[in-house]
C-alpha cells in the first residue's frame, strides 16, 4: 500500500460527490464520496489524510480518506 499523504480540501461538490484535495506534496488529488471513511462529504478547508493512487488516465485520486481537523 502507498504511504498516507496529508492535505487540505480545496473544494467538494456534495451533489456530484467529488472534489479536490491540495496535497502537502504539491499535487492536486481527485476525491470521490465513496473513498471518504467515516463521512459522506467533505467541506473546503478540512485537513485530511489519504492514500494517493495513480489512475489509468494519469490523474491521481485519493483513497482511504480520513478527516483530521478543520483548517483555521
Amino acid at each position: 500500500m502507498n504511504e498516507r499523504v496529508s492535505g487540505v480540501v480545496r473544494w467538494f461538490n456534495q451533489l456530484k460527490g467529488y472534489g479536490y484535495i491540495a496535497g502537502d506534496d504539491g499535487r492536486d488529488v481527485l476525491v470521490h464520496r465513496r473513498d471518504i471513511e467515516g463521512a459522506t462529504f467533505l467541506t473546503e478547508g478540512l485537513r485530511v489524510t489519504y492514500v494517493a493512487v495513480d489512475g489509468a488516465g494519469g490523474e491521481v485520486h485519493a483513497e482511504h480518506v480520513h478527516i483530521v481537523e478543520h483548517a483555521h
